[in-house]
């Protein structure tokens, strides 16, 4: 399967620190340049949430993920446009994942703060 990270996916890898790449291993990760700059948004200040940003931006130079490309400036819609192209996004937000179904994509969420939901 071809999955693709979200903003708010990172955020919660960070957060929790979880390992989902071991629960997602032998899939094709991939992110949009549109969520590697919602992260380095995010990044700057001291919160917790730029502390995790900062966490996830780690993460995304470590790790063998896929950059996709998008015009778009608005990362649900490349998000909603590559799930009906096939692939699975990764995300936290519900309402997304509810957008991405109606669209006739599939999305994965992390439950429980360990375990990656298909």
């Amino acid at each position: 399967m071809k999955i693709i990270l979200d903003t708010n996916f990172f955020m919660a890898i960070a957060q929790f620190k979880i390992d989902v790449f071991e629960q997602l291993r032998g899939h094709e990760l991939c992110l949009i340049n549109t969520v590697e700059d919602e992260l380095h948004k995010l990044s700057k200040g001291n919160s917790k949430d730029a502390n995790a940003a900062l966490l996830a931006l780690h993460i995304i130079a470590t790790k063998d993920l896929k950059m996709l490309k998008t015009n778009e400036k608005n990362a649900d819609k490349s998000l909603i446009k590559y799930s009906i192209e096939g692939y699975i996004i990764a995300t936290q937000d519900i309402r997304l994942r509810e957008r991405i179904k109606k669209a006739g994509g599939k999305a994965i969420y992390i439950r429980q703060k360990k375990y990656v939901i298909i």
